[in-house]
This record gives structure tokens, sequence and C-alpha cells, in this order.
């Protein structure tokens, strides 16, 4: 991309930028909870997805595969990142209240007729198809609007709003785990479709934009980014983060199944993995403010690697207090990447170009999650819970790499420690 700057250029236009932003004060901290609200059940429900797709891999699809049912959450993960590139010049140009009415109200559709669904081909449709793209205009639009108020603190504004998500993907595994026992799948889901219609409606009240409509808006994609070599490896390294985060949050409760663990844990494992997540996502975007992005993202892949090498790897399925243990560790470092990613690509381009560089990183993301259940679902179903680990494990090590080349590259290829970036 043309917009990629040099660290001496790029630091003063920050700096003259960053002047022009609130950071914080009634309005943009009501709007940060509105957005707050509104990833709760959307992209929260992605969090949690893996209980659904459990349910029905043993329920209403019990005579398809586990990577058959695997390509519904896919599609739905996948249209949640790759329509959310489209959706951002809607939002300069329209606004957040006509993209969230549409959003919420088709949200709030698809749950309704989730409920009803008992066919392949209606999980696809009403799942995946439909739930794919209300999230992504709810998501986008609530993380797009903080870039009108926060600067200096959008790292951890951007933390806050994706713990949201975390908060409904601890939150909704025991409230099913609940509900499908007492009341059955329609019920069930019914429940959480009124729900959502209660945090869209609070959160539609409290955001609102500050900067004035943009007509310029255009194409969100620009393949001649991909000339910065910093950018490719950072989609590079968005790609695997991506894989191994939305693999382990849609299968963790069929590892749980296969490795012969009680029933229970499969919904109690992913409240723990989200609960540590809205850590990750709010603790690290503090400590990224202070010391840098790229520093504090680089740690946490370093400290999850290590964990998921040394203990999950050879022990996580062996016991409870073991998988919990990974878990949370995982949950953690898993919730700093993707408040961290974001913001991290924000400092590799001009601040009026950030829109065009994000959805290029994660419209490569993107297919990362379109691929990652389907395959980890027929590793895990054609070899052990181990191996799926392993294949999760070694697909980090390149995320790993990736992101240590593109804080390389950010610094002219010499390699500081102590800077700060």
């Amino acid at each position: 991309m043309s917009s990629v700057i040099g660290m001496n250029s790029g630091a003063i236009d920050n700096t003259r930028v960053a002047s022009a932003f609130p950071d914080g004060g009634w309005e943009a901290w009501t709007c940060l909870l509105g957005s707050f609200l509104m990833m709760l059940p959307s992209f929260g429900f992605q969090a949690a997805v893996g209980t659904v797709q459990d349910y029905i891999s043993t329920h209403q699809l019990s005579d398809y595969t586990v990577r058959d049912v695997g390509w519904i959450t896919a599609v739905l993960v996948f249209l949640t990142l790759f329509l959310g590139v489209q959706v951002g010049p809607l939002f300069d140009r329209y606004g957040p209240r006509i993209l969230l009415t549409c959003g919420s109200l088709a949200s709030f559709t698809s749950y309704i007729l989730l409920a009803q669904c008992t066919k392949y081909w209606h999980f696809m449709l009403c799942l995946a198809v439909l739930g794919g793209i209300s999230a992504a205009v709810i998501t986008t639009v609530s993380i797009a609007v903080l870039s009108h108020w926060f600067y200096r603190r959008r790292a951890l504004a951007s933390g806050i709003c994706m713990g949201g998500s975390s908060v409904g993907g601890a939150i909704i595994p025991l409230l099913l785990r609940f509900l499908f026992t007492k009341h059955g799948w329609k019920w069930a889901i019914r429940v959480i479709a009124f729900t959502a219609l209660a945090c869209y409606t609070l959160g539609f009240t409290l955001i609102k934009r500050r900067l004035p409509a943009s007509t310029q808006s255009r194409a969100t994609v620009d393949l001649r980014a991909f000339k910065s070599p910093r950018l490719c490896f950072l989609a590079v390294a968005v790609f695997s983060f991506e894989f191994i985060i939305f693999g382990c949050a849609a299968l963790l409760p069929t590892y749980v199944r296969y490795a012969g663990l009680p029933t229970d844990i499969q919904f109690y494992s992913l409240t723990v993995l989200n609960a540590m997540s809205f850590m990750g996502r709010v603790l690290p975007g503090i400590a990224a403010d202070l010391l840098g992005r790229f520093n504090i993202l680089l740690s946490l892949v370093v400290l999850t690697l290590l964990i998921m090498a040394a203990v999950w790897l050879p022990f996580g399925s062996r016991s409870e207090a073991t998988l919990y243990a990974v878990v949370a560790v995982f949950g953690f470092g898993s919730g700093g990447w993707l408040s961290l990613a974001p913001v991290c690509a924000g400092q590799l381009c001009k601040t009026e170009e950030y829109g065009r560089f994000y959805g290029t990183v994660y419209c490569v993301a993107a297919f990362g999650v379109l691929l990652t259940v389907p395959v980890g679902g027929e590793l895990l179903q054609s070899t052990t819970p181990q191996a799926l680990v392993g294949f999760y494990t070694a697909v980090l090590v390149a995320g790993l790499v990736s992101v240590s080349l593109s804080r390389w590259a950010v610094l002219d290829w010499k390699w500081k420690w102590k800077v700060k970036i």
C-alpha cells in the first residue's frame, strides 16, 4: 500500500492526529459500552459456537461427520470477517444507525429461525449465511465507531470492545448447558435470541458517531499493500492467529468428548476459555499502550506457544485440572492476539488509510477461519486429540515467526529489543 510510511514521519503524523481525539469523556465511554453490548451476543455467540456445533453433531445432524458440521461454523465466521471488509466504507458513508438497525434485526431473525432448524441446509442458511452476514455488520460497526473517539487509548478501547465477545462466550455456554437440559433445543435458542435483542437495543441507544460522513470511501481490499513486507508478514501472522483461535473455540467441546472427559467440561471449558480471553483482551491493551503493541503481542504469542507445546500437547487430555489450566492460559493469550493485531496494523499506515489496510489483512485471515474447523474436525475424528493440538501448535510457530518478521520490518530490519513499537 502506498500509504505505508516510515517510523519518523509516522510518529509526527500520529502526534498531530492524537490531539484531535477525545480519548475519554462521557460520550466516548458510553459509546464504548454500546460497542461492548453489541459484541456480546454477536461475536460472543461465535466464541461459544462450539457448544452449538457439538450439540447438533450429536442430535439433529448426527448422521454427518464432524468435518461436515464444521463447514457450518466455518462459513459463519468466514462471512463475519470477509464481509466486514465491505461494511467499512458503508459505515464511513452512512454512519452506525442504519447499519446497526439492519444488522441487529437480521441477527435476531437468524436466532429465531435457528431454533426451528432440523436439516443441514437449514443450519447452513440460518446460522452460517444469515448469522454471518448480520454479525459482519454488527461487529465491524461496533469496532469502527471507536476510531471516532479513541486514538492514544485505542488498544485499550479495542480490547474492552472485543471483551464483549469474551463475556458472551463465557456466559452463553453456561446458559445453554442449563437450557438444553431443562427446555430443549428450541427454547434454549429462543432465550439466546431475546437476550441478544435486549443487548442490541441497549447498545444501539449508546453508540453514536463523532466525525462527519465521508463520501470518499471506496474499495476495502488493496492488493498493492502487499508490496510492503511488514504487511505481508502481519497478514500471515493474523491468518495463523484466526486459524487457531476459531478452530479451538469451535472444536473444544468436541475435543473434550473425544478425549473421554466428562460432558460438563464441554461447557465449562469454553467458559474458562472466554473468561480468560476477556482478561487477555483488556490487560494487554493497557500494557500495549505503555510498552508497545508489537512487543506485547509477541510476548503473548511466545507464552501461549510454550504452554501449548510443553503442557497441552502431552498432558492436556489426561485430567480436568490440566485442561482447565492450559485453556485458561490459551484464552488469555489468544484474547490478546485478537485485540492487539488490529492496532498493530494501524501502526503500519496513515490514519486515513487504516480501513483499507485493516480490510486487506482480515480478508486474508477470513480464509483461515473458513478452513480451520473442517480441517481440524477431520483431523480430530480420524486421529487423536493430541494430534489436533500438535497441528495448532505448529500453526502458531508460523504465526510467531511472521509477527517477529513484521516487527523487524517496521524497524527497517534493525532488530531492537527495548524500543517501544
